[in-house]
């Protein structure tokens, strides 16, 4: 099994409509690229790089300003896709397997495999992926079934598609099971505020009334609009950045019913905080570890080891508004950023800037320039030795690196054509 490393990032609502998505089948590097509504936000992605299958990755810096530059096809010339609208980023591997068992191990497929060995009768699978588990399921028995007698004497036709999902069956408060108005039902019913009642159905289908069941007694209040209760929400945020419907009860109906161990199963593998965006579910990590901590019993020792664990992994895993740029080939801002400061100070909109100019834009970008610094800067930019730098010549030349010649090319060969439309008008 091999991997290949695929990057995705998390923007604001407003780039993406609520019930419409798409995809670029060829992109600037020839791969493809998806633009998707997802958990009430904007879900981009992704890259593909060959690497080694592990745990736990950090984000490549230089994969988000990837991503956030080829947004740019895709979006009005006016809307900028800058830098700090990334709301958490993170990498995923997919496994590439190749069957042993086969006559030709040449090619690795990015579907599962499933391989029986005729020497020692034993059938595997591998690859795949999550949205797909019941398939591989269904494709494993189907090669068990095949390869022994006995067993095709036994087994009727597979009853996958038959057999229903949890949380689409019949429960004490829903005893007419799953239905399309399920989260109304679920709001009259509990008078819960009507987003949480989604996002319960949508994760929990016939089960979210149970999970409500999970509240502490007396931590349900009132509401201020007095519309409906207010169940305790991991993150409550401020006016700008609410809209994250996860509830406290959710930390122990997943401890109970759904095997969640530590802090990080909470917010990356039940809710899914940590994806949509990574500040937040730093800040509510203590409550977590409180709600986890008061249930198991830790003490002061242990619960200041699973935060700090939870942390760490956190910062490792999942990338937020601000860019890391260790190991990283380009500079900390991305295209839309470097344009915000290269217009700012371009006061009088001539489209380019002096060296005083240049000097002040690479201070404001957090990468100050020495006289010598500068005076180099200045030969690689100036290409029409002017003395003026245009916004293309800028954006390239804080791009560049040994290792980025690839997208210095691609940037002066106009992809970013809204920038250089109007840098240059």
């Amino acid at each position: 099994v091999n991997g290949s490393g695929g990057t995705h990032i998390v923007l604001p609502p407003y780039y993406c409509p609520r019930h419409l998505g798409m995809v670029d089948m060829s992109t600037s590097r020839g791969s493809f690229l998806f633009f998707l509504p997802w958990e009430g936000y904007t879900l981009v992605g992704t890259t593909d790089v060959s690497t080694k299958p592990d745990l736990h990755h950090e984000v490549p810096e230089d994969e988000i300003q990837y991503i956030i530059n080829e947004c740019e096809k895709y979006l009005s010339p006016s809307l900028r896709v800058r830098r700090r609208d990334v709301m958490s980023a993170w990498y995923g591997i997919r496994p590439l397997s190749i069957d042993p068992n086969a006559g030709d191990e040449s090619s690795a497929s990015r579907d599962h495999v499933v391989s029986h060995h005729p020497t020692n009768g034993i059938t595997f699978v591998s690859g795949g992926k999550w949205t797909t588990w019941r398939e591989m399921a269904e494709d494993a028995i189907d090669q068990c079934v095949k390869n022994d007698k006995d067993f095709a004497a036994k087994a009727g036709p597979s009853k996958s598609l038959e057999t229903p999902l949890l949380g689409t069956g019949k429960t004490e408060f829903f005893p007419e099971g799953w239905n399309q108005a399920l989260a109304i039902k679920l709001s009259q019913n509990f008078d819960v505020a009507y987003d949480v009642a989604q996002h319960l159905v949508r994760n929990y289908g016939t089960r979210a009334a149970e999970v409500l069941s999970y509240a502490p007694e007396g931590s349900v209040k009132g509401s201020r609009s007095g519309l409906y209760k207010h169940y305790p929400r991991l993150y409550e945020g401020a006016a700008a950045t609410t809209g994250y419907p996860y509830l406290e009860a959710e930390v122990l109906y997943a401890m109970d019913k759904e095997y969640a161990v530590s802090p990080v199963d909470i917010l990356a593998r039940r809710t899914r905080l940590a994806f949509l965006n990574s500040t937040a579910a730093r800040l509510t990590l203590p409550r977590v570890v409180a709600i986890m901590g008061d249930r198991l019993g830790w003490g002061e020792q242990r619960r200041r080891e699973e935060f700090e664990k939870a942390d760490r992994l956190l910062q490792q895993d999942f990338a937020g508004p601000a860019a890391n740029k260790k190991g990283a080939a380009m500079r900390n801002a991305c295209a839309a950023d470097v344009w915000e400061v290269f217009e700012r100070i371009d006061a009088k909109k001539q489209g380019t800037l002096s060296r005083p100019g240049i000097e002040a834009a690479a201070q404001e970008l957090g990468f100050p320039l020495n006289d010598t610094e500068l005076n180099q800067a200045m030969v690689a930019m100036d290409q029409s030795k002017s003395g003026n730098i245009s916004f293309p010549e800028f954006l390239a030349w804080w791009n560049s690196s040994d290792e980025g010649e690839a997208l210095r090319s691609q940037l002066s060969h106009g992809r970013l054509k809204g920038f250089y439309k109007t840098a240059t008008a």
